[in-house]
């Protein structure tokens, strides 16, 4: 146990760490939904209807992700050194940042890559239920798939608080501005990104949702998790993307899970 963990018992961080993601998901959903009834005439990406029962189920899968994320990240700060006060710099908080989105993006490609796999898909097909993804979506995995999340989210920083102590501040801040927002609003059934982020140049390193979308309705490639340079590197890519997002913020939703669009040279 490390001094900032003894701070509070374990259980107290398990609510703590529970309640946080708890809430940073109800505020990312709350975000994702507002989008929806904002933009649902202008930039929607499927003109199709969710399936009868998925916010619900969506919903019961999110709250088993929220459990379980509350013991994770207890454990994680119960085991490796945190930084606090004066030693909870800048350049650690952005040390952690980094870490924490740069390995996760690969370790996350990896993880999704092995779950299309046949002999593996039977714990990622909770997840392809959802075919036109809502804020809810994200979250909606099997328990199987939850622990893998949860193993690159807390094994990142584990690994480099054996090396240093991690700054709370920058991990919070990965969670708060880009994992978890990233997650819930990246399923949303609207695109707002603007047409600059359509192109391969400008997605290397945060793609727009509809990029995401694809992959729900064609279940294979685009396994990257924000951004796109894993299945650009790897050939896991669909090359008329940039085509169909660009029909979508034209206000041009998407008719059929089956649309193509003209493939885009790849730069």
């Amino acid at each position: 146990m490390t001094d900032f963990a003894d701070t509070y018992s374990f259980a107290e961080w398990v609510l703590i760490c529970g309640g946080a993601f708890a809430l940073m998901i109800a505020l990312s959903a709350g975000a994702g939904f507002a989008l929806e009834a904002a933009l649902g005439s202008s930039r929607r990406i499927w003109d199709l209807p969710r399936q009868v029962g998925q916010l619900r189920w969506e919903f019961l899968a999110t709250l088993q992700f929220v459990v379980m994320a509350g013991f994770a990240f207890a454990g994680l700060i119960w085991v490796v050194p945190v930084a606090t006060g004066d030693q909870d710099t800048m350049r650690r908080a952005i040390l952690t940042f980094f870490a924490c989105w740069s390995v996760f993006e690969i370790y996350y490609w990896g993880m999704h890559r092995l779950m299309h796999y046949p002999q593996f898909f039977r714990f990622h097909r909770y997840h392809h239920d959802s075919k036109v993804t809502s804020p809810l979506t994200g979250y909606s995995m099997s328990a199987t798939e939850s622990a893998g999340w949860l193993l690159g989210l807390v094994g990142i920083p584990f690994l480099l608080g054996l090396i240093t102590p991690i700054s709370i501040s920058g991990l919070i801040a990965y969670h708060a501005l880009y994992q978890v927002p990233g997650n819930v609003v990246g399923h949303s059934n609207v695109d707002p990104f603007p047409k600059a982020s359509g192109t391969r140049i400008g997605s290397w390193a945060n793609h727009p949702i509809v990029y995401h979308s694809l992959h729900h309705a064609r279940f294979s490639n685009h396994y990257s998790f924000g951004s796109s340079f894993m299945d650009r590197l790897l050939g896991t890519e669909w090359a008329d993307w940039p085509e169909l997002h660009a029909r979508v913020i034209a206000g041009k939703p998407l008719r059929k899970l089956s649309e193509r669009g003209s493939p885009t040279p790849t730069t």
